[in-house]
């Protein structure tokens, strides 16, 4: 199981999060206590959900990381 968790950092945070996973059809929750999205991908890895959802985000927005940062 590949899992993912990015905080939001800018005020677009979450929408860029949320828009990702749902274009890659990958579940995600999102924790407003964290303002953070967390993805969990079964038959995936951690690195290949990390490298689809960022294809994603810098498809749908070039500036994507001054809303989200990578949780390690």
């Amino acid at each position: 199981m590949g899992m993912l968790i990015l905080e939001a950092t800018g005020p677009r945070g979450e929408e860029l999060a949320m828009a990702a996973a749902k274009d890659r059809g990958f579940p995600v929750g999102w924790d407003s206590e964290f303002s953070s999205a967390t993805f969990d991908v079964d038959g995936m890895t951690d690195a290949e959900v990390k490298e689809l959802v960022f294809e994603e985000l810098d498809s749908r927005d070039p500036d994507w990381r001054s809303q989200l940062q990578l949780v390690e």
